[in-house]
Formats: structure tokens, C-alpha cells, sequence
């Protein structure tokens, strides 16, 4: 790093998150004098007095510029949506925003006093209220049981968009305009929907504009401080950002820096628009580098001039923030945006696509090690070795997982099924966490309720009922305990999943009507292909492709409690059913039977077979439930898009639950793998914590044995290495081996936390130590010290295991 980036590193470091008003306070009083126009009217004029009317400011150092809100990671905040939380969490309920277990937030007495007053307004008009008013009473408890949660897309916007940048920086936003205004001048009124239709184009327009007008103010604010500066050369940097901002991302880019400060702006607008979170970047290597070729060739720029530009964006990445509800917030942890980056890959021709852009990321990533963005590597058989070893040895620097690393054969072979174009697939990337999205071209790579997939066992295991809250879901056909077989005992596990799988698609169905009446967001659809021909939102079908599904969690959880029913009750009859329920049933800490709970729990923990031990006892039971899941959503269900225009319109298998196998595993009582109630289900397809006994390769094996042809919304696996695993160059290209193994057999996903217990559990005790500790938590990054201590330990117990 040199020295501007040393000191904006640390300034960042430095910033207290906090809440901002502003934002609230606009929007709500242009909603307010717009009462009674179209939706897509009102959030376009919303959205144009926001960038017209918020602060703006430009920092010392910066190379790129722009802001969400007055300050660098502060939260505005979303009133529509829902506000019943703030008002609670105002008052303490279950937290104060700055005393919460982690992700905490600081707000003066004035902005809280405005939200106060803007919420006014909101009673009873949030999409949030609207949709749970709305659903059916058995959606609403199996919401309120954790066995499935749609918070995260009812609460807030919807997000995991990729934005099509290399148009933006191509062409610029005045051929998206051009495009808006020809579509309109083609519309004849008379025509049945095409009123409904021009509302959408004119506030496309509008919000077009509001993001050239947003970059003109942050221009004039360039300017302003270009007059009070006496350093001679901050000056002409200054100068030089303004004209920038007079020409992106209204124009094409002309340099690098342009193009960086192009997509920063379209990054930047889209969070201020709709409150989403995993606005990702694409394949930033491969639609900016003929710009840093160029200025390189006319020697406009310096290897190490670009390196400063690219580390001056990401440094600018981490200034976005969002607050979350605190229900919300724990599927969440760890002040995340989710903003993925991919780099690597193939080109249309089948050729290695990394080029020099891909190296600065590299460079970048492991200078900086901030949270974000998350740099996600596509290897297909041609990458080179080296620059897999350049990436992985980034990743032990940054301690935080990142990079990461993403198979392209295995994602273009899920692609493919589901009937993308052929000439769309190389160009897939990771968005969010791991979701595969065809950038300018799906809508939502990720939407849709979760699902508890142990909590689901937990119920069938219990005949249908919750005992947590007494609730009857849906009774077995069989009592559980009068099974003779584990088939019969999965016959109803299935039945059980199909029917909290069909509440998921209803949920689904309904919050879609609410965003369609809610939830119009012109400027982000318009960035996608084909809203402006369709004349639609991403949320009415506007895209070319679309498939919902939201995350899971415990499903390799529910697959070693299976395997443990099946070789401890009836295979090996070590115990019997009834002593096993009896034994979950009372959390394994009845003394009184014989043998007593915690020798019942030793022998589950111990005796059982353990997914990521490559034992197909086990591996059989994760298999045949990621395959019903999978298939079942694939082929059985429609998302509301369906035969609107946009393709496949499945549903689609999840499996990346941040925070959610935390959040989730206290409402699951103890179940037959050993897990006691409360206690998190596994993360991802990483196995339960502390189960691995066989070493990196036996992991893998299992790993490779799952169906990934279902997971287009993406499987996240963990894997946390010894320091010893990784200490020479050449037990790393012995681990860069492994990763190219397990992608040859189609897993999807790898990523490496090698940071030991004894680490992690100081900075528990002196936080003020480690500060910049990052850790991979799930698919993405975090500061250590900013979770909270449940996450921490979940983290800590997850096994340290050599290649």
C-alpha cells in the first residue's frame, strides 16, 4: 500500500457505524406529495429528490468519490418497507442499536427523532405489514417457529442484482435514455397496459437522470474543494475527478479511472434506490480491462497508478452500509453488503481470461483485507496454476477466505440445465455470497423465503408438532415412533419437506404481489435486459432470466441425523427408537433412564457416521435429501414470473446461509445427530462443526458426492486449514491441487479460513487487539471483532483439519 491508501485504510477502520436520516427524511416527504400517483412515479421522484437533496462530500485522498449517506459507513434507512422494528429496537427491544451483540450502529438524538417522525407517516402502509396481514395463519406461525423466514426480502428491498456495468462504461447512461425515450415514442396509448407501461418508461427516465444529476452535484462538490485547497497537487486531482463526474456515467468512459468511477456511481445508486444488499460487480476483470490496456498502451497510467485506483474502490465498497432489524440482522453478521467480484474464468473461445486487472484484485485483496468486495475466483481446466497459487497465498494473507474459489464446470453445467443461452454461460458470476447470476440479464440471484431443513425433521420427528411452541403443522401419517424402518421414518421426513416446501412457494407468491405493488425500482431494472422493452421491473418480469429460491440451512445437519437413526436404531440396534426420541425430547439431560441422556447424546455424537468422512453411511442420507429438495424445486414449482417472459421461472436450491444456521438452530430442539436444542445446524454443505476426523481429502470426497446440479443459488463450503497446511509454497500448490480435484468432480465452491482457535479466542478477550482479525464466516468475510460472540464461537468450533 502506499501512503494515500495507508491512510485511507486506516480512516475507514477508524469510522464509527452510524444511522442517517436523510434519506428517510426525503423520500418520505416526496412520497407524501406524490400520494396518489403510480408507485413506479412516486420511488422514481423518491429517488431523484434523495440525490438531489442529500449531503455530498468529497474526502481527503480520494480517487474515487461519492456517498450513501452523510458519513462513510453509515446507514440510511428504508421507512417503506418496515419500521415497526425501529420504533422497537428504539426503545431497547431487543436492543439498542449500540448495544446489540454485534453489527452495532450509533444514532444521535436527532436522527432519531426524525425517524420517529417520519414512521408517522408509514403506520400501517409497509410492505412488511402488508405481506404478513396477508398470509395464510399457517405461513405465519411456520414463520414465527423458524421453520421458514422471509424477513430478509419483505423487511428490506430486494437485492443480488448484477447491474449490466459493461454497458454503462461502453456506452454510458445516455444510451440507456436513448433507449427509454425511443420505447416510449413507440407506445400508442390507446393499446390496453401501455399506460401502465409509459409509467414505468418515465420513471426509468427520471431515474436516469437522477443518477446524472447525482454525479453532477458530487462534480460541483470536487470543485468547491478544489478552490480551498492549497496543495497544489490534491488540487489538480480534484479538478481532474470533477470532469470525470461531468462525463461518467452519463458518457461512455474514456480511462480506467473513469471506468471505475463509472461503476462506483451505478453501485452507489442502485444501494440508494432500493435498500438491497448484494448489488455484485460481475466480471470486473473482464469489462474494465480494455480500458487499463488502453491507458497503458498511450501511457496514460502506471501499473501501480491503476493498483491505487482499483484499492482507492474497494476502500469506497466498504463505506456501504445497511441497517437491519436485529431478527434480521443475526442471519446477517458482520456488516456485510455481499458486494461479490469475480475475476478468472474462461473466455467465449475457451481460453483463460485472466489478464492484468485479475492480478491488481489479487494484489488488492491481499494488501487492503477489508470485508469487501468479495473477490471470487472462476477456475475452469486452462486457468493457470500460478495464478491459483498468487490467489490462495492472497487468502492466507487476508485471513478472511478471500478469495475465494468457484468452479465454472459446475456452474455452467447447472446453467445449462436450466436452459440459459450457450453464449451466456462463461459469462456467469457470483453475486452475493455464491449465487450464479448472468450479469445486465437476471433479476434476483437470490429471493425467496428461507427454509430450516433440521427443523423440519425436528417437527417430523415429533409427528407433526413443534415443541418449542405446541403448534400441530401437519400430522404424520404414521406415528414415528411406530416405525419399523428408516425408509418409512424418511417417507414422512419427505412429506414433511413438501409441505413447508409449498408454504415457501406461496410466501414466495404473495411478497411478489407486494413488490409488484410496493417495490418499483425503474433505474436498477432499467440496467437489465429486457426491462426497457418489456416496459417492466425486474419484479413484474422484466429480465431475460429469473429463478427464485431462498437460503436452507441444516441440510448436511438433517443428513447426519438420519445416518445416525439408521446405523444406531436400526442397523446396529445399539438403542431403540423410542429411547433416541425420548432422549431429543428431553435435550439428552434425562438421568433417570438407562442409559441416561448425556450417554445417549455420547453415542450419537460418537457411534454415528458423520458427514465429510467420505462414508456413504452418512453420505447416502445428505444425497437422497439434497436430491428431493433440489429436484422438487427445480421441477415442481413456478415462480410468480412464470410465462411473463423471463426463463426458467423454477425455483432453485440455496445453500449459503450467512448467519442463518445460527439464527435458525435455536428454534431446533436436540435431534438425533447429537445436537443439543438451540445449538447451530452445519453452515452451507461444510460439515457440522468438529465432525470431520478423516482429513481434507475425506472431506472432499463428500463434499463431491452432492448433487450440484440443483444449486444455481450455491452451496457454500468452509474449510479451515491448519497454518502447517499451508506454511511452504509447497503445501500450497498441494492444497491448489486438491481444489482442482474436487472442481473436476463438479463441486462448486471452496473457501479457507487458516487462522487458529488460540487467535480467535484472545481477540474475544481483547478486542482492541485485533481490530482488522478478519475471519470467513459463510460466504463472505467479516471483522472478527464485530461479530457476535455466538458467531465467534461458531467460527472457533469448526474443525482445523491438514491436507
Amino acid at each position: 500500500m502506499n501512503e494515500r491508501i495507508v491512510r485511507l485504510r486506516q480512516r475507514l477502520f477508524d469510522q464509527t457505524p452510524k444511522v442517517c436520516s436523510e434519506r428517510c427524511k426525503i423520500f418520505t416527504e416526496s412520497v407524501k406529495n406524490d400520494a396518489g400517483l403510480p408507485i413506479a412515479i412516486q420511488r422514481a421522484n423518491g429517488f431523484y429528490n434523495v440525490l438531489d437533496k442529500m449531503t455530498v462530500w468529497v474526502k481527503d485522498d480520494e480517487l474515487i468519490v461519492g456517498n450513501q449517506a452523510k458519513w462513510p459507513k453509515a446507514s440510511p434507512i428504508y421507512p417503506e418497507y418496515s419500521n415497526e422494528w425501529i420504533v422497537e429496537e428504539l426503545n431497547g427491544n431487543p436492543y439498542e442499536w449500540d448495544k446489540r451483540p454485534g453489527d452495532k450502529f450509533y444514532a444521535d438524538d436527532d436522527v432519531k427523532k426524525d425517524l420517529l417522525e417520519c414512521i408517522e407517516y408509514w403506520k400501517d402502509k409497509t410492505l412488511y405489514e402488508s405481506l404478513r396481514k396477508t398470509l395464510p395463519d399457517e405461513i405465519n406461525k411456520a414463520w414465527d417457529a423458524g421453520v421458514i423466514d422471509d424477513t430478509w426480502v419483505s423487511a428490506a428491498g430486494l437485492g443480488n442484482v448484477i447491474p449490466d456495468y459493461r454497458l454503462v462504461i461502453t456506452k454510458g447512461l445516455r444510451d440507456v435514455i436513448d433507449r427509454i425515450k425511443k420505447r416510449m415514442s413507440e407506445l400508442d396509448l390507446k393499446e390496453p397496459g401501455n399506460v401502465k407501461k409509459k409509467f414505468f418508461l418515465d420513471a426509468a427516465l427520471k431515474s436516469n437522470m437522477a443518477v446524472v444529476n447525482f454525479a453532477n452535484r458530487i462534480a460541483d462538490e470536487c470543485e468547491k474543494e478544489a478552490q480551498k485547497c492549497n496543495d497544489e497537487k490534491r488540487k489538480s486531482e480534484l479538478l481532474n475527478l470533477s470532469e470525470i463526474c461531468r462525463n461518467v456515467p452519463l458518457n461512455p468512459a474514456r480511462t480506467f479511472h473513469e471506468a471505475v468511477q463509472s461503476i462506483y456511481f451505478i453501485l452507489l445508486a442502485v444501494h440508494l434506490e432500493s435498500n438491497g444488499h448484494a448489488i455484485s460487480l460481475g466480471r470486473f476483470d473482464q469489462y474494465v480491462y480494455p480500458f487499463y490496456n488502453k491507458d497503458i498502451e498511450e501511457g496514460r497510467i502506471t501499473r501501480e497508478e491503476a493498483l491505487e485506483i482499483i484499492e482507492c474502490f474497494f476502500i469506497k465498497c466498504n463505506e456501504l452500509n445497511k441497517l437491519r432489524s436485529w431478527p434480521d440482522t443475526e442471519f446477517f453478521l458482520g456488516y456485510q453488503m455481499f458486494i461479490n467480484l469475480a475475476i478468472g474464468g474462461q473466455t467465449r473461445d475457451g481460453e483463460d481470461a485472466v489478464n492484468e486487472v485479475s492480478h491488481l484484485c489479487i494484489e488488492a485483496c491481499k494488501e487492503l483485507k477489508l470485508v469487501t468486495p468479495s473477490i471470487s475466483v472462476k477456475w475452469f481446466e486452462k486457468t493457470d496454476d500460478d495464478f491459483m497459487l498468487k490467489a490462495l497465498e492472497a487468502a492466507l494473507v487476508h485471513q478472511g477466505g478471500m478469495p475465494a474459489f468457484y468452479n465454472d464446470l459446475a456452474f455452467i453445467r447447472t446453467l445449462r440445465d436450466m436452459g440459459i443461452a450457450e453464449e451466456d454461460l462463461v459469462e456467469w458470476a457470483p453475486d452475493g455470497c455464491i449465487e450464479a447470476s448472468i450479469p445486465g440479464k437476471w433479476d434476483f440471484a437470490a429471493k425467496g423465503p428461507w427454509l430450516s431443513v433440521e427443523k423440519v425433521l425436528d417437527i417430523t420427528l415429533n409427528n407433526g408438532y413443534d415443541l418449542n411452541t405446541g403448534i400441530l403443522f401437519k400430522k404424520t401419517s404414521k406415528n414415528i415412533e411406530d416405525c419399523t424402518s428408516i425408509e418409512e421414518i424418511y417417507k414422512e421426513y419427505t412429506d414433511m419437506l413438501t409441505y413447508f416446501m409449498d408454504l415457501q412457494v406461496i410466501t414466495e407468491h404473495i411478497n411478489d404481489y407486494f413488490h409488484c405493488l410496493y417495490d418499483i425500482n425503474a433505474f436498477r431494472s432499467s440496467l437489465v435486459e429486457d426491462c426497457i422493452g418489456r416496459c417492466l421491473d425486474l419484479v413484474e418480469g422484466g429480465s431475460v432470466y429469473s429463478a427464485d429460491g431462498g437460503p436452507t440451512a441444516g441440510t448436511i445437519s438433517a443428513g447426519d441425523a438420519m445416518a445416525a437413526l439408521d446405523y444406531i436404531v436400526f442397523d446396529k440396534k445399539l438403542l431403540t427408537l423410542e429411547q433416541v426420541l425420548h432422549a431429543c425430547r428431553t435435550n439428552y439431560e434425562d438421568m433417570t433412564t438407562t442409559p441416561t441422556g448425556p450417554e445417549i447424546r455420547a453415542i450419537m455424537l460418537n457411534k454415528a457416521p458423520k458427514f465429510g468422512n467420505d462414508d456413504d453411511r452418512v453420505d447416502k442420507w445428505v444425497v437422497a435429501i439434497e436430491d428431493f429438495i433440489g429436484s422438487r424445486y427445480r421441477h415442481e414449482y413456478k415462480s410468480s414470473k412464470y410465462g411473463k417472459g423471463p426463463i426458467p421461472c423454477c425455483y432453485s436450491y440455496s445453500q449459503s446461509p450467512v448467519t442463518g444456521n445460527i439464527a435458525f438452530g435455536r428454534s431446533v430442539c436436540a435431534t438425533p445427530d447429537g445436537r443439543k436444542k438451540g445449538e447451530p445446524v452445519n453452515n452451507g454443505i461444510s460439515p457440522a462443526n468438529g465432525s470431520e476426523k478423516n482429513g481434507a481429502t475425506a472431506v472432499c470426497n463428500s463434499i463431491a458426492k452432492l448433487p450440484s446440479i440443483w444449486f444455481q443459488k450455491g452451496a457454500i463450503f468452509n474449510m479451515r486449514l491448519t497454518k502447517n497446511a499451508v506454511s511452504t509454497v509447497e503445501q500450497r500448490k498441494r492444497v491448489v491441487a486438491m481444489i482442482k480435484v474436487l472442481f473436476s468432480q463438479y463441486a462448486q465452491q471452496i473457501q479457507f479460513n487458516v487462522v487458529d482457535s488460540k487467535t480467535y479466542k484472545d481477540a474475544m478477550e481483547h478486542p482492541e487487539k485485533y481490530k482488522d482479525l478478519m475471519v470467513r464466516v459463510s460466504g463472505y468475510s467479516a471483522l472478527f471483532t464485530a461479530l457476535a460472540p455466538e458467531c465467534q464461537m461458531d467460527v472457533i468450533n469448526r474443525a482445523e483439519i491438514d491436507v
